[in-house]
């Protein structure tokens, strides 16, 4: 499904009035859910990782993985 299309978090099932994607992989997600990433210790990794992907050239790049206890 389209990321605009999308009715609910892909993570907590909320619904989407704000939405954005996840810096671990391709969830879309709630700014609950996203500031629950961010205080994740791997987000800067993830961050960094996302960064090199763009900067490679790789508009389809998937995250380094979303970590256990985040789902």
């Amino acid at each position: 499904m389209d990321f605009f299309q999308k009715a609910n978090c892909d993570r907590c099932g909320k619904k989407l009035t704000v939405r954005t994607m996840s810096m671990f992989n391709t969830d879309t997600i709630c700014l609950d859910c996203k500031k629950k990433e961010e205080a994740h210790p791997d987000y800067e990794q993830a961050r960094q990782a996302e960064g090199e992907a763009v900067r490679r050239g790789d508009g389809n790049y998937s995250g380094i993985g979303l970590p256990p206890d985040l789902r």
